[in-house]
């Protein structure tokens, strides 16, 4: 006696394949439906299988047929009706399903698995482009579907961390100072002076370095004030350049100094003229610096502005102030993967020379997950 299990898409093609498989004198035991595959348990195929047995010495064993006959002659003739709302059923199951595991009030996060949800909320809620947090969701998603047992939220986490830190690693860090002029220019109220101070006192105490200031501010008598009070405690001379002719002899005055830094005004940075005019003033090729210093604190929408006005001054890397005072960073990712420039420093306070951090693609990570936020 044999006995044979049989799959097929619908019930009169396992009738058909116990024919060609089994032989026309099989005896149907017991048909059901099963499904197989699908992806994380949803879209599974609905197969019919069928039991059928054949003994060769024509002892077929004594069961009456009636009832699995009966049972295939409704499935056969109600198949059509019957997977329309067996579909439905798995329609609404699929459904109640994400329903019941979803997390998020984020229709764009509803279709991922709940521990991949919250790091993408987490992300949103910094205001990271949802470009950047889509791509994210991709990678987590690919992870998630590889691995052996479903990860943790903590384990998801520290797999969007790794993804993140690669993004912004591309951009290139590398340390600073190597220049011999090093130039800060961005709006009024960022902190420019404050943290040309802070570069300087680095470079004057910590490495020893031979410095000097220039600045271009003149706009503001606060400003030149703040930058000659600095001067006095670091002990370093400060020129201040009205004119193009001042700054260039400026220059010559500092010929044998190992950094000069230099503090530009901030007020008409939508002036593309005034910026056009900086940017010829500081025009030294290979011996110049030039960062771009705006806050964390500042709209994204002003930021981008900022941003295309001094594009075309070769701004080299970005400085961003005032990290302490919120705690929303998407920005800083935002705009240095918008414009493919990398970050050198980012300030904490107005404490000089304290409260500057060197920047790494980790800072920025731990500023969007809350590790480095207090």
């Amino acid at each position: 006696m044999g006995i044979r299990k049989i799959t097929a898409p619908s019930m009169p093609e396992a009738f058909q394949k116990v024919k060609d498989e089994v032989g026309e004198e099989a005896v149907i035991l017991s048909s059901r439906v099963v499904w197989t595959g699908g992806v994380f348990g949803f879209f599974k195929k609905k197969q019919f299988e069928v039991v059928a047995v054949t003994d060769d010495d024509n002892k077929l064993p004594e069961i009456d047929p009636s009832p699995v006959l009966t049972e295939t002659l409704v499935h056969i003739e109600q198949e059509p009706k019957d997977y329309e709302q067996s579909l439905l059923n798995e329609l609404v199951e699929l459904k109640e399903m994400v329903a019941s595991s979803q997390k998020t009030t984020d229709p764009e996060l509803a279709v991922y698995p709940a521990s991949i949800q919250k790091a993408l909320e987490t992300l949103l809620d910094q205001e990271l482009d949802e470009r950047h947090v889509a791509k994210i969701g991709e990678r987590l998603l690919e992870s998630w579907r590889k691995a052996k047992k479903e990860p943790s939220e903590k384990e998801v986490i520290q797999e969007a961390k790794k993804i993140l830190v690669d993004q912004i690693d591309q951009l290139g860090f590398s340390p600073s100072g190597e220049k011999k002029f090093v130039a800060l220019v961005g709006p009024t109220g960022v902190g420019k002076t404050t943290t040309l101070a802070k570069l300087a006192a680095h470079a004057a105490l910590e490495e020893k370095k031979k410095v000097a200031f220039i600045t271009l501010d003149t706009y503001r008598i606060a400003a030149i004030d703040q930058l000659k009070t600095y001067a006095g405690l670091l002990d370093i001379p400060v020129e201040v350049a009205y004119e193009p002719e001042d700054f260039i002899k400026a220059v010559e005055s500092f010929a044998d100094y190992d950094q000069v830094f230099i503090d530009t005004a901030g007020r008409n940075y939508r002036d593309a003229e005034f910026v056009h005019a900086l940017h010829h003033i500081l025009s030294m090729e290979n011996d110049l610096e030039t960062f771009l210093v705006m806050g964390v604190t500042m709209k994204e929408r002003d930021i981008v502005s900022i941003m295309d006005n001094f594009q075309h001054m070769s701004i080299d890397r970005l400085i961003f102030t005032k990290a302490d005072e919120t705690k929303v960073f998407g920005s800083m990712v935002n705009m240095m993967l918008k414009y493919n420039l990398p970050t050198a420093f980012v300030t904490t306070g107005q404490d000089v020379p304290d409260d500057i951090i060197i920047a790494v693609p980790e800072l920025f990570v731990d500023y969007m997950f809350g590790d480095g936020s207090e």
